[in-house]
């Protein structure tokens, strides 16, 4: 009688186990680069005066020529969403590397308001502009991600205990 143990296959998680197993932190932290990468991309070409690249579609010299792409104190919003992404990069670090709870909560909220300008980013490149840009609308998915996966995250993680009231010494 053959040994089963000799026999039998090394156990390999599944593939959504594997994915499972990935810290959330990280997952931020890479939608985070993507959305810096293209935030990035979008500053360094409006602050040089070069023009976005959109190829087939054109909605992006469009919106980049738009008044609403500077709505406050003329840096282009672009600019914004670079100090957006190093912050919400920066929270996902921090929070892997302490477990802080109140780090994961900040992200959440930085991208609840970040989603909410991009709903008015939308709404002004339909509505207002009546053109959409292929690089506004990729950062604008890396953020609703990066949103959806801290609400995932603050939802199942369970909440820290709150602090006792001292006791009079």
């Amino acid at each position: 009688m053959a040994d089963a143990t000799k026999d039998a296959a090394p156990y390999r998680p599944s593939l959504w186990r594997r994915i499972r197993s990935i810290h959330p932190a990280f997952v931020l932290a890479a939608l985070d680069l993507i959305g810096l990468g293209i935030a990035s991309y979008l500053s360094f070409t409006e602050l040089t005066g070069g023009e976005v690249q959109c190829g087939v579609l054109k909605g992006c010299e469009t919106v980049q020529h738009s008044p609403y792409t500077r709505p406050f104190a003329g840096i282009p919003v672009a600019v914004y969403g670079v100090i957006l992404s190093i912050t919400l990069l920066t929270l996902a670090i921090a929070w892997y590397k302490t477990g802080n709870y109140k780090l994961l909560l900040a992200h959440y909220a930085l991208s609840l308001v970040g989603v909410a300008f991009e709903g008015w980013f939308q709404f002004a490149q339909i509505f207002l502009i009546k053109a959409v840009c292929i690089w506004c609308e990729s950062y604008g998915i890396s953020l609703v991600l990066r949103f959806i996966v801290a609400l995932w995250v603050f939802l199942r993680t369970p909440k820290p205990d709150p602090v006792e009231a001292s006791e009079p010494a």
